[in-house]
């Protein structure tokens, strides 16, 4: 097995919840394909999702994905099959929460494929950030190791279902010594689940 290349991990507690099902998809024709690529990008892009279930034993499922920096393409394509493989889950009644670096902004059409509602259906996402902050302009998720940059795009979400009860939201732009531990800020969301 590959043991160096993308991650996309998705850390949890234990002590709090079970993984039932679990897996890794890579963003190109071939997903199955461990490191394949396709649609222009020159690195390797995954999906990592996972199935929970909570203590109280609300199950639900977490897809963390690294959609491509340059390729505009691979990034359309690359929601369109995550979308594919978000309907295709085995319970499709059970929750879903999206998350990760969609190197791309609001607008662009690889997010607002899943956030915008689509010809004769609604949007299957919110991003968790806009429902709590809806006209916040400071909203950039990428630093560069830069001290102080908030403005550019926001290019890391948290999406949830929409009616998904969002406690809070935020970009966390934490630094120590004027620098940031990523070039990324974290986001972050609380939520209740939908049952």
């Amino acid at each position: 097995a590959r043991t160096r290349g993308e991650y996309a991990a998705i850390l949890y507690r234990r002590d709090r919840f079970r993984v039932t099902d679990a897996g890794t998809f890579w963003f190109s024709d071939t997903p199955e394909d461990v490191a394949s690529r396709s649609w222009g990008n020159r690195i390797t892009r995954i999906c990592t999702w996972a199935r929970f279930v909570d203590r109280d034993g609300q199950a639900f499922w977490h897809y963390n994905v690294h959609l491509d920096h340059e390729s505009q393409p691979s990034r359309e394509r690359s929601t369109a099959l995550l979308a594919e493989r978000i309907a295709a889950r085995r319970a499709p009644a059970e929750p879903v929460i999206v998350t990760g670096d969609f190197n791309v902004g609001e607008t662009n059409p690889a997010l607002t494929r899943l956030t915008a509602p689509q010809p004769g259906a609604p949007a299957l996402f919110v991003d968790a950030f806009r429902v709590r902050h809806p006209d916040e302009p400071r909203a950039g998720t990428f630093n560069g190791f830069k001290f102080g940059q908030t403005g550019g795009d926001k290019i890391d979400y948290v999406l949830v279902l929409p009616g998904t009860d969002v406690l809070e939201a935020a970009i966390i732009r934490t630094s120590r010594n004027d620098r940031y531990p990523s070039d990324h800020f974290p986001v972050t969301a609380r939520i209740v689940l939908p049952r």
